[in-house]
Formats: structure tokens, sequence, C-alpha cells
């Protein structure tokens, strides 16, 4: 039986663990990707390892973070790592898979177990596939290119129990998994649920790539951006070859229960457009 004390939770940032965190009971250690020297300190000691991967989009930042800590889990003597990689294909073609790609690659060959978690497609994160719409920017056609694709969207707060448990649980060493929705949702069902909610006539466009760079460009953000408009294009191309739509049972499997319905997060979510921007985006 594991409890509160087994377990070190390391932020670059130990002052902004919350409340809970601190009151759980939880050891908290300073660990930054940029100072391979506090990874190996945050990482003394520890059994297994749940390395998050790094918030930023940017190729070779992100798999530099991620080397620096699968090398420090190294020296540490970890004794298994587990990654949370994208539910993407491992051919994928879609830009943000790739840095995903190269550090499982990066781990399957440090000699040290692991154990690689595809995650699924975040319920939360949908505004950044159903082509930036925001209900309060007033826009009734949401266009995307190349394709609606279907996405078997799951929930962060399951991701996290059921990664837990795996990690609790055993298994699967060396082997990537799928933690998967249990079921999948178009783009267009999306702009279906959305015009209910709303009371509001939503629409789903499918359009030319340069068509969907020229509506977002100058909007806030990495989203009005032509490069990053250009690389998250392929996000639709990978979409278009129905690589998010593979359902899995193993997450709902290992919390035990039916994973929360992706509906529910959108009804939650619809006022806080803005936040998920700044958080997926950077």
């Amino acid at each position: 039986m594991h409890i509160a004390s087994d377990i070190v939770v390391s932020l670059y940032n130990p002052a902004g663990a919350t409340p809970g965190m601190l009151s759980s009971g939880v050891e908290v250690r300073h660990g930054d990707y940029n100072d391979p020297a506090s990874l190996d300190a945050a990482f003394a000691g520890t059994d297994r390892l749940l390395l998050v991967s790094s918030p930023s989009i940017a190729h070779t930042q992100r798999v530099a973070h991620h080397m620096a800590a699968i090398d420090a889990a190294k020296r540490a003597a970890v004794k298994r790592v587990y990654y949370t990689s994208l539910a993407f294909a491992s051919d994928s073609r879609a830009a943000v898979m790739q840095a995903h790609l190269d550090t499982e690659r990066y781990l399957k060959g440090s000699g040290i177990a692991y154990t690689i978690l595809r995650e699924g497609i975040y319920s939360e994160s949908y505004p950044l596939y159903f082509g930036f719409w925001s209900a309060t920017e007033g826009e009734d056609e949401v266009l995307v290119p190349h394709s609606d694709g279907g996405i078997a969207w799951v929930c962060r707060e399951d991701l996290g129990e059921g990664t837990a448990k795996i990690m609790v649980g055993g298994g699967y060493e060396n082997e990537t998994c799928l933690l998967s929705g249990s079921r999948t949702v178009t783009l267009g069902q999306i702009a279906e649920k959305v015009s209910q909610l709303l009371g509001r006539n939503i629409k789903l466009a499918v359009g030319s790539e340069d068509d969907y760079v020229q509506r977002n460009l100058g909007k806030n953000g990495p989203r009005g951006e032509e490069e990053f408009l250009r690389k998250w294009a392929t996000t639709y191309k990978a979409m278009e070859r129905g690589e998010l739509e593979v359902v899995d049972p193993l997450l709902e499997e290992s919390v035990g229960r039916s994973l929360k319905p992706f509906e529910h997060t959108l009804k939650e979510t619809l006022s806080i457009h803005g936040s998920v921007m700044e958080q997926y985006a950077k």
C-alpha cells in the first residue's frame, strides 16, 4: 500500500504548490528542466518517475527538456520511467507529435525500464482542435483544414487517476499504452452540441489550409502566427488518417468505472476558452 509520504513531487517553482498538495503529506522538491543538478536532487531516491511532458510545444526545447530528465533519472538509478506521450500514431504526420516520438525513441534507448503512456486528447483542450473557436468572440462558423475527424476525447482527471493506478499496479514494462476515451466525437458533432447548449447555430466548415491560416492570422498568441498555424494544420492531416479515433479500453479498466463523457466537460468549459488557449498553445 502506498501513502502520500511515499510520493515526491518535483516542481520548477515549489512556491507554486497548491495548499492541497502541501497538506497531503507529499514531499515537494525543486526540479527545473534547464538545471540538470536540480533534477538530480529532485529524483534522488525515487523508484518510479512520472515524466510529464514539457508544456512548450516548441520541438527542440521540448525534446531537450525530456532528454535532460531522462538523463537525470538514469543518474539517479530510477527503476522505471513513465512518460506522458500523445495519442497520435507512431508514424504520425502531426507536428505536435514529433517531439513525443523523439522522446519515446530516446527513452527506449536509455537503458531504463519504461512505460510510455500515449494520452488521449484532453477534452478540456477542445477549442484548440475546434478551430480556436470561442463563445465570447461571436463566431458562428468554425473553420478547420483537411478533415473533420473523430477524436476519442478524455478528461484530465480520468487520465490522472488512470495513470496513478497503472503506476501502482505495475505491469506494462517496456510497453507503449494508449489511454483514450471510450468513444469518439467528431468536430461536426461538437458544433451540434455547442449549438444546442448555447441556442446558436454553430457550423463547422472544412476548408483549405490557406483559408484556415487567413482566418486566424493576427489572433492573440501563437494561434495568430502563420508558422504555428501551418504546423498545427498537420494535426488535421493526422485526423484525416484516423489517428485520434482509436479507442482502447485500458484507461476505463484501470479506473474501474465509466469515463467522464465529453459532453460534461464541454458544458463545464464553455466559459473559459481564453485560458484554454493560454494553457495549450505555448
